[in-house]
């Protein structure tokens, strides 16, 4: 199901659109055109509105329909700076990438990831196109890039996935070895070289330990910004007119905020339950 507000929130009227069943997992509007709109479904689809989401139409991704561990997801969709383009992410099968509003895709996966694992942990086979989420990103030398966050750790490429630039995270302020299950993923609004990661234990760990870390160089290296939290960083937000204030949420439903632009986050008092995504808008007077 997908609804739609007009008046900030305050009320949403169900939209009309050919999911046939699945469930809608991921939407994203384009900066370059606020009237098309994407929406990913589980099993794995993409779905197109080029009219504000007024009506909607399947577009011809081909993604799988099942993986190991059951119906595929469409997670996370992210633009660049090129109108047409978008990346598509997709648990378990893969990144998606489109030139032309998603017409035509290519697909590829990530490599190297094998040389990430501890001693004691277990290589699965599927686990190069195990995505959960992706963003576009820039390097500190200004080449455009695509960041993955994937259940090993922090994936980087400029060349649509024929080199992965691959890495975990620092042992600092209590964030200890073993969280680099990155769940989350977002570039800062107006300097995408500024790469945040939402980190977790992983399963069935990953409802104990939280948090967040940051990349001042297009994800070279990382220093945690954020409290040790209870569980892992499920989704972060932020908007193009409040380019300092982002906002995250956790599994287990507790919140951050930052408004220096992520060098610290701070929890508010209010806290949810299962919490899976979330959305930022200025107030309007």
């Amino acid at each position: 199901m997908i609804a739609r507000s007009t008046d900030l929130g305050d009320t949403y009227q169900r939209v009309k659109v050919p999911v046939n069943g699945r469930q809608v997992w991921s939407l994203a509007i384009s900066p370059h055109d606020p009237k098309l709109i994407f929406a990913g479904t589980r099993p794995a689809g993409l779905i197109r509105s080029t009219d504000g989401g007024e009506t909607w139409s399947e577009m011809p991704i081909g993604a799988a329909k099942v993986c190991s561990a059951g119906k595929t997801r469409l997670l996370s969709l992210t633009f660049t700076d090129v109108p047409g383009e978008l990346y598509a992410g997709i648990e378990i099968d893969g990144i998606y990438f489109t030139k032309d509003n998603g017409e035509t895709w290519t697909r590829f996966e990530t490599t190297g990831g094998r040389a990430l694992l501890g001693d004691d942990e277990v290589w699965k086979e599927d686990r190069p196109a195990d995505i959960h989420a992706v963003t576009h990103s820039t390097t500190t030398q200004g080449h455009p890039a695509l960041s993955v966050a994937m259940p090993i750790g922090y994936f980087r490429t400029e060349d649509l996935g024929k080199s992965w630039y691959q890495t975990r995270f620092p042992e600092k302020d209590r964030f200890d070895k073993g969280m680099f299950y990155a769940r989350s993923i977002a570039t800062k609004v107006d300097d995408p070289t500024v790469v945040f990661v939402g980190v977790g234990r992983r399963p069935p760990e990953h409802v104990v330990r939280g948090g967040i870390l940051r990349s001042d160089d297009g994800g070279d290296t990382w220093v945690p910004v954020s409290p040790v939290l209870r569980s892992e960083v499920w989704a972060m937000a932020s908007h193009p007119d409040m380019p300092d204030t982002m906002v995250a949420i956790t599994l287990n439903g507790q919140v951050l905020v930052t408004t220096d632009g992520g060098l610290v986050w701070e929890l508010i008092d209010h806290e949810f339950g299962e919490t899976r995504a979330l959305a930022i808008t200025p107030l309007v007077s």
